[in-house]
């Protein structure tokens, strides 16, 4: 546990570098444009307190933050919690945003899971991932680094959304962003600003971070109909005849 305490504490730290605040920007660019659409009294943010700001175009009243990390930025109601079991109602969620928290934790599928308990139903779970399947998780094989993000679990978005659908979840959508090479110099990474707009157009399943969008089902109740298999056996009953006096 102290190890992935550690990871979550790197991890919040890489964010604050040019290469993870450019994750962030590009995140934070497209959830500008695709939460303006839920609606709800609730938001939920399971990541690190830098993530915080992935949370600002949600029109939601009332933005909450989970992470194991104390929040020093107060900027949005914090609550401080281990990610294996989240403090927090069953069905009490309109909208959970799981950022990159499935990546640093011990048992992503058991966060999902919880993730997924809190949320009401027709409610929605949002999750961002780095993709294996990309220049991202090309670097993550070819380099095998213990620095962040290389060592962090690149998970197989088609794995999330299984897990999803066990949990009934209903996924809406599945995007790609972040096409651009993981280049710590600015000058260079500027140099392939083009690769943004192709991906986007040609190669959405290839970009380094998947964005997924998941509704929860209500599950209707079928009404059980009793089968009697058992005969009601019939009984004769004999009714005695008044006798008549002085007969």
């Amino acid at each position: 546990m102290a190890k992935t305490y550690r990871v979550i504490q790197q991890w919040d730290h890489w964010l604050t570098q040019y290469l993870g605040q450019y994750v962030l920007q590009t995140e934070q660019r497209f959830l500008s444009r695709s939460l303006a659409v839920y609606r709800g009294k609730h938001a939920l943010l399971i990541g690190v307190p830098r993530q915080n700001i992935l949370l600002k175009p949600c029109i939601m009243t009332n933005h909450f933050a989970l992470s194991p990390l104390a929040d020093r930025l107060n900027r949005i109601r914090f609550i401080e919690s281990k990610f294996n079991e989240l403090p927090i109602a069953t069905d009490s969620i309109d909208l959970v945003l799981i950022a990159h928290a499935l990546e640093v934790c011990e048992n992503p599928e058991k966060l999902l899971s919880e993730a997924c308990r809190i949320v009401k139903p027709e409610g929605h779970i949002i999750i961002l991932g780095f993709n294996p399947f990309s220049l991202w998780g090309l670097v993550k094989w070819l380099t095998k680094s213990d620095n962040i993000p290389w060592s962090l679990k690149f998970l197989k978005p088609s794995t999330i959304i299984q897990w999803l659908e066990s949990s009934h979840f209903e996924l809406q959508f599945k995007n790609g962003i972040l096409f651009q090479p993981p280049l710590k110099n600015p000058i260079d990474y500027n140099k392939f600003r083009l690769f943004e707009w192709i991906g986007q157009k040609l190669f959405s399943p290839f970009g380094g971070i998947y964005v997924l969008a998941a509704k929860s089902k209500v599950i209707p109740l079928t009404p059980i109909k009793l089968k009697w298999k058992q005969k009601i056996p019939v009984v004769n009953v004999s009714i005695p005849r008044p006798t008549m006096r002085g007969s």
